[in-house]
């Protein structure tokens, strides 16, 4: 067992903070467990989308369908797991620069490829279904005030909608370790 760690969880309505314990893999693969549709959070708190700064209730256990999870930030890289893991493998990887439209939210930060960016392998190859992102910001398309940094985040690739590649000068810089910073 690994220790429980922070996370912070946009679905397309609400905003969770909860802790859960993904193991000794990593969230990665706990998250990319194709026999468990679901996951659990303790001492959870919801708040609404349109209302951020309002807390609709706590909970000792909550539940969540993954596959409603547009991303899940986290306060450190590697709360992702094993890099080899994360990447599907021990090849060398290049960073990519990517602004990303998903389930009403807008995404910016590094992904991390083997090789060459491939839309195509990125996004429908393998099994998994979330994809780290690393120096990640967060914007709710509807609520710009809702506004997140983190240094590693997992977006759900199922919902993606756009994937645009940014050009060098505009790959976003580091987010400091240990630090979630919601900007609502």
């Amino acid at each position: 067992m690994g220790k429980p760690i922070s996370v912070e969880i946009y679905t397309s309505s609400h905003r969770i903070l909860g802790r859960m314990d993904p193991g000794a893999t990593g969230l990665f693969s706990h998250l990319n467990i194709p026999t468990a549709s679901f996951l659990e959070l303790e001492g959870a708190h919801l708040s609404r989308l349109h209302q951020p700064g309002r807390l609709v209730a706590r909970f000792p256990e909550l539940t969540l369908v993954k596959g409603q999870i547009v991303a899940i930030l986290l306060s450190s890289r590697m709360e992702v797991g094993p890099a080899g893991v994360a990447r599907g493998g021990y090849s060398t990887t290049v960073p990519h620069g990517v602004h990303l439209a998903l389930g009403g939210y807008e995404l910016r930060g590094i992904i991390e490829t083997a090789g060459k960016y491939d839309f195509g392998q990125m996004m429908f190859e393998g099994t998994r279904i979330f994809v780290p992102l690393y120096h990640a910001t967060l914007i709710a398309i509807l609520f710009p005030n809702v506004k997140a940094e983190c240094p590693a985040l997992l977006f759900n690739r199922d919902m993606v909608d756009v994937v645009g590649l940014l050009p060098k000068e505009e790959w976003p810089q580091p987010v400091p370790t240990g630090k979630l910073t919601p900007e609502t």
